[in-house]
């Protein structure tokens, strides 16, 4: 019987392709062959010739599919298919999503209940990771990883007198050799991948429009004594784009000079014959797992430390294995083998994801290690940057891309500050810098009938996609009649961050808008933006009851959204509340 295994995953920032690929090198440990692959990289008409898949596909907006397995998903929706389409085929789903958001992980239930409908046989229940778990995603996959062998193993057990290997042969995915320093064009390579804006081009891999940026202003917009820094980012755009109000701008960051100063540091401390200058090719071991398209040219280690691995993530199980495996040191190896086991997870969450503690520094916290790196470890337990989306706070008829950006700072028990990779990056963008992203519908769905009034809830940098919304009602407001529209805007404070004041105030006083503002810490007693929802409830259901109004929320996923939801479900009751999200007429954006 042939021992092959499809593994196939939507993946918006990456974690749903990591867990395919860990999916993809276990299974050599059982004698599958067969490859890892986008949804949409596979043709899904050769689906009903399968035997076993495995899917693994993330969550976005608001419930919906990863941008590579939506034509894939398109497909699986066509009416015509026969409802015995994948009566041969046996599967299994495993889903990443966030339980702050609505549609909690909406894609992967979707997903596998239209499988069942094609007469697919599900080998066990979709597996719902949830970002929110006190563990992390882990808690979830781990157990379920080894109950899916358990099932898989049971219907093509291994063949008489072979056992599992107590490790996969493909701890590697590529191999990976530095080139020869003598060699001619070594030069020219090496400043082509040292040219940050040319390998950032090369990095983002994306079917959205991509859009070229010149940094034209980068402003602090909260008060100097207020604790967070909330950034004013405005782009003059070099191939210009329209977009509309609502969409995103999508960002790949790229680390600090002084966190790949740091890096390379650590290496020489180690006499480890890894330099910033060394140029490196990566090739595919097999057709299985292919190289990505960004990293088939020769590239230096600088331009990898700067625009690929992410030193700031919080390093998986899987890199403790790695990194224990050379490891000469007993008590670092025992320990290391602990934090990537399944009954480690508590001490790893406790030891890497609670602190916040990064892959740079849990290298400086195993030297003996880290004195055994190699190529081939490098690339496995350094994740690749993931792009970040922001929500623009511009309209195209502006003629500017602008972000409102917070900065990510803060203090865990380790003595380093936390930053965040890509707001810190921008924060410290010089005026002039040129950059390049890509554009992509946002979540919120703006109604066709400019007639309907809009209630808008943002508080914080949540003001971002309404600013946008705001700014090309103000632009038509001269030409055609538009709705009312109502911004509940909250903050701490009236002086320390009130986000874009005098321009709400403008269009307050044209009759553009209704504001209605929560400032938290203004008085003794905390006010938030739905204790001003519940004092609203006369406007409010006339807006959203008679008039069939819309309602959005943007802003934090923590508490926020559900405390929004339950004021408004208490001024204009819970059934109507649930007819709005049923319709698409209450609709959230919000990011963790």
């Amino acid at each position: 019987m042939s021992r092959k295994l499809l593994i196939l995953y939507g993946s918006e920032t990456g974690t749903a392709q990591d867990f395919a690929e860990q999916v993809w090198r276990e299974s050599k440990r059982f004698y599958f062959n067969g490859p890892v692959l986008p949804m949409d990289s596979y043709d899904v008409r050769n689906l009903v010739d399968e035997s076993l898949v495995i899917f693994v596909c993330s969550t976005t907006g608001q419930g919906d599919e990863p941008d590579n397995m939506r034509s894939f998903w398109r497909f699986l929706l066509r009416k015509k298919l026969p409802s015995d389409s994948l009566q041969g085929v046996k599967f299994a789903v495993m889903g990443f999503g966030d339980s702050g958001y609505v549609k909690y992980n909406f894609a992967a239930k979707k997903l596998h209940k239209r499988l069942l409908q094609l007469g697919g046989m599900a080998l066990m229940a979709v597996g719902l990771c949830d970002d929110q778990h006190d563990l992390g995603p882990s808690a979830t996959y781990m157990p379920w990883l080894e109950q899916l062998w358990e099932k898989i193993l049971a219907i093509q057990p291994l063949p008489e007198g072979q056992n599992p290997l107590e490790e996969s042969p493909r701890q590697f995915r590529w191999n990976v050799e530095p080139i020869d320093e003598d060699k001619e064009n070594n030069s020219s390579v090496r400043k082509e991948t040292d040219n940050i804006y040319a390998t950032s081009q090369s990095l983002l891999n994306s079917q959205n429009p991509t859009v070229r940026l010149v940094l034209e202003e980068n402003r602090r917009i909260t008060h100097e004594e207020h604790f967070q820094d909330v950034r004013f980012i405005s782009f003059k755009m070099i191939n210009p784009i329209a977009w509309q109000p609502g969409d995103v701008l999508v960002l790949r960051p790229c680390n600090g000079e002084d966190r790949v100063r740091q890096l390379f540091g650590l290496f020489q401390e180690h006499n480890l014959p890894l330099h910033p200058e060394t140029v490196i090719e990566i090739r595919e071991v097999d057709f299985e797992m292919p190289v990505p398209d960004c990293l088939r040219a020769p590239i230096s280690l600088r331009s990898l430390a700067t625009q690929y691995w992410d030193l700031n993530a919080i390093p998986r199980p899987r890199a403790f294995a790695l990194l224990a495996k050379n490891c000469l040191n007993d008590l670092e190896r025992e320990r290391l083998l602990e934090f990537s086991s399944p009954a480690g997870q508590e001490d790893l969450f406790s030891y890497a994801n609670r602190p916040r503690r990064t892959i740079v520094e849990v290298l400086q916290d195993f030297p003996h290690a880290t004195s055994r790196l190699t190529l081939e470890i490098l690339m496995e337990v350094f994740q690749p940057i993931k792009p970040r989306s922001f929500s623009i706070a511009s309209c195209s008829e502006v003629g500017r891309l602008q972000l409102l950006v917070a900065v990510v700072e803060y203090r865990s028990i380790l003595a380093t500050p936390r930053q965040g990779l890509c707001s810190t990056w921008l924060k410290n963008l010089p005026i002039g810098t040129k950059i390049v992203g890509w554009l992509k519908k946002g979540t919120l769905k703006l109604p066709a009938d400019a007639s309907k009034p809009l209630v808008m809830v943002g508080p914080g940098t949540g003001l971002a996609p309404f600013r946008s919304v705001l700014l090309q009602k103000e632009v038509k407001l001269a030409r055609e009649l538009t709705a009312m529209s109502v911004l509940f805007f909250g903050c701490r404070n009236r002086q320390g961050d009130f986000h874009c004041e005098e321009e709400l105030k403008r269009m307050e006083g044209v009759g553009l808008l209704k504001l209605i503002t929560a400032f938290s810490r203004d008085q003794e007693e905390k006010i938030y933006v739905q204790h001003r929802i519940k004092e609203s409830g006369e406007l409010l259901r006339n807006l959203l009851i008679n008039q069939q109004g819309y309602f959005f929320v943007a802003g934090s996923s923590k508490n926020m959204p559900q405390s929004v939801k339950e004021a408004l479900s208490e001024v204009i009751g819970e059934d109507n509340v649930q007819q709005m999200l049923t319709s698409g007429r209450y609709q959230e954006e919000t990011w963790s």
